[in-house]
């Protein structure tokens, strides 16, 4: 009986559901000498050329990769993490792809924690091969206010602002003068939000009277 190519091999292994979905060179090379101990290095980065020709792997940044093997295929969004420690895709990615914000983006958008445990991460927009990110940063103590199933997406292997999270991010950006983000548009569907969840998140955060001075406006507007 043949024994597969290892590149056949290791192409199996990465579409395993327990392959990593973001893959650095590092990983990727010590996938294939599971498959192959003796592979060297230069036969694996050709495989990667190929693989990324091929649309196997999605480059994101030199030495960074989407694993397109893998179902369902990873997506940019979960890079965002590799770019910025402690990073969560929020704000206009999340209002968007749930419905609550009606104009789509195909950018990234995250929150980054500003806090002594963390270098103070470069913000703003980020131009990569796969696409683009936009990065705010928002105080620690205020991401990680309230219960984690309040404000992180539970099924997920990143880490992803609920919606109701992801408005009150926005509330925070806007209401803060260091950042330039403008207040969150007053036609947001607030029918696609878990209202308990979003008071409870925003007593967390201590950004009832931010919630409170959008809400009115948003009541204003449409009575």
């Amino acid at each position: 009986m043949r024994i597969p190519h290892w590149s056949t091999r290791l192409e199996l292994a990465l579409a395993e559901p327990a392959a990593l979905r973001v893959l650095d060179t590092a990983s990727i090379m010590q996938a294939a000498k599971i498959v192959r101990r003796e592979i060297s290095k230069p036969s694996v980065e050709r495989w990667i050329q190929e693989a990324v020709a091929a649309n196997r792997l999605q480059r994101v940044v030199r030495g960074l990769f989407l694993n397109r093997l893998i179902v369902p295929p990873a997506r940019l969004c979960e890079a965002a993490v590799w770019l910025r420690p402690g990073a969560v895709i929020s704000l206009q990615t999340v209002l968007g792809d749930s419905g609550v914000w009606n104009n789509y983006t195909d950018w990234v958008t995250a929150v980054v924690p500003l806090s002594s445990r963390y270098t103070t991460p470069s913000l703003g927009r980020v131009e990569t091969q796969g696409g683009t990110f936009v990065f705010r940063g928002v105080p620690e103590r205020v991401l990680e206010a309230g219960a984690e199933g309040d404000r992180l997406v539970s099924g997920v292997d990143y880490r992803r602002a609920t919606p109701e999270a992801a408005l009150l991010h926005w509330l925070y950006l806007s209401g803060s003068p260091r950042s330039r983000m403008s207040s969150p548009p007053l036609d947001l569907d607030l029918g696609e939000l878990d209202l308990k969840r979003l008071k409870r998140l925003a007593a967390a955060m201590r950004l009832d009277a931010n919630l409170s001075g959008w809400r009115a406006r948003n009541v204003v507007q449409h009575a």
